[in-house]
């Protein structure tokens, strides 16, 4: 399966193929989410190239997590020529793609199948939860179908955008080392457990920050409240000439003489 045909249909070719409605979908959500990731990492996403004496090619891709800032996935796609006859290609559209990631989407869903089908990079299996590799994901993933992992999408946007299908990028790439490329990747329980850390602190910086928002709506509409009261006010009451004249005759008081 090449990249093209992964993003196409990750089913591959005998499963039928995603309508246009569908991929269009996909896309435009991917699209979205990948440029706002861009926008948020000030359009700086890290990557490494690299190449063999054997004519494969590879791409390391920091892809930043959509949800934790300034936390990264490590993807790696591994591109090796579908025959002999490939000297002529200036592109790595045509090339067969093998993908390694530490996404926990990646982990617990796909890694499995992804394995079975030969679309794992294995190199990399020393980085790779050895329980997602042997067991399949009966819950997540019950009918053991290749589906789209949003970091891997990504890879592609990002490789896309930067021209990295062109193999004249990679004509001063270094030569690819297993052990040295495993020297700069994470292990996947590692990531995995970092994430959720990283994860829980988002959810509690969140929850503060609602509670502080609702209080502050709460007290607003206390003081909208308190506004809107009427307090009664008294008014003077003007007293007539003719009775304050009567008043005053009452209190003066008839003097009798004595005999």
């Amino acid at each position: 399966m090449t990249f093209e045909e992964y993003i196409a249909n990750p089913m591959g070719r005998s499963n039928a193929v995603l309508s246009g409605s569908v991929r269009e979908y996909q896309r435009k959500l991917y699209t979205t989410k990948f440029d706002n990731i861009l926008l948020r990492e000030n359009g700086k996403i890290e990557y490494l190239l690299y190449k063999n004496s054997k004519g494969n090619y590879y791409a390391h891709i920091k892809v930043p997590s959509e949800v934790v800032k300034e936390f990264y996935y490590d993807v790696l796609i591994k591109f090796t020529p579908p025959n002999d006859s490939t000297g002529g290609m200036t592109q790595l559209d045509r090339y067969n793609v093998q993908f390694y990631s530490n996404d926990p989407a990646f982990v617990y869903t796909y890694a499995y199948v992804f394995n079975k089908k030969g679309l794992f990079f294995t190199e990399m299996s020393p980085k790779m939860s050895k329980t997602a590799l042997r067991q399949p994901a009966n819950e997540k993933n019950p009918e053991n179908q290749v589906g789209y992992v949003k970091s891997i999408y990504f890879a592609y946007l990002f490789m896309k955008r930067r021209g990295l299908f062109k193999k004249v990028n990679y004509e001063a790439a270094p030569t690819f080392t297993i052990k040295g490329v495993l020297s700069t990747v994470e292990h996947a329980d590692s990531k995995i457990a970092k994430r959720q850390e990283e994860g829980a602190k988002v959810h509690r910086t969140k929850k503060r920050t609602d509670i502080s928002s609702n209080a502050a709506r709460t007290i607003s509409r206390m003081g909208a409240d308190v506004s809107n009261v009427k307090v009664a006010t008294t008014k003077k009451v003007k007293v007539s000439k003719t009775v304050a004249s009567n008043v005053q005759s009452t209190k003066k008081a008839k003097s009798t003489k004595k005999v």
